[in-house]
């Protein structure tokens, strides 16, 4: 079946792609790229929207404010139709990709001991990525990934690109949902 995506960014959006396809789906047209503001705003028309098709919506729970994952879906989507698809990213979309810890070792070029064996428990996923960055072997990906010294920015100018080629070329689904349970979840809702 075609099934539409709801995301924060293009990061997420990748993600979402592979994860779709990895579930025996066909990816169709991508929302958002917004940000978490747009998708709480515009959650209740997409899901008004839902009987049309297959919706799925990722938002990272530590982007949320909100106390646990369940709260989110009772919060914004009390009463979600059984077309969306509405899953909390524990706690961001970083941890579904270090989940896959051999592949994401190799991207980053560091010891595979340096990757978090329990990445939804990280309390900054992203911060944790540029991080192990900084112990990378690989000058371009310490280049891409971490921020300037003149900068405020929490990552990179190449953060994304270089997330976004990761997510394409290496990341496996199926390995990193035996690492993230709410990614397993995810998966499993969607092979229903």
């Amino acid at each position: 079946m075609i099934m539409d995506a709801l995301v924060e960014g293009l990061i997420d959006e990748a993600a979402a792609r592979r994860i779709i396809v990895s579930s025996g789906h066909e990816f169709g047209v991508c929302y958002g790229k917004k940000g978490i503001d747009y998708i709480q705003q515009k959650i209740q028309k997409f899901n008004a929207s839902a009987p049309r098709g297959l919706m799925l919506t990722l938002v990272d729970f530590m982007d949320t404010q909100l106390f646990c994952p369940p709260d989110v879906v009772q919060q914004w989507l009390p009463h979600r139709h059984p077309n969306m698809i509405f899953r909390v990213v524990v706690r961001e979309i970083e941890s579904w990709l270090l989940a896959d810890r051999d592949n994401f070792a190799d991207f980053l070029h560091v010891s595979l001991s340096r990757i978090p064996a329990n990445p939804e428990q990280l309390d900054n996923p992203k911060q944790t990525v540029v991080n192990l960055a900084r112990h990378s072997r690989n000058k371009h990906i310490r280049e891409a990934l971490i921020p300037g010294r003149a900068t405020s920015a929490p990552v990179g100018k190449l953060y994304a690109s270089e997330m976004i080629s990761f997510i394409q070329n290496q990341w496996d689904v199926r390995v990193a949902r035996g690492n993230a349970p709410s990614l397993n979840r995810c998966m499993n809702k969607l092979e229903r």
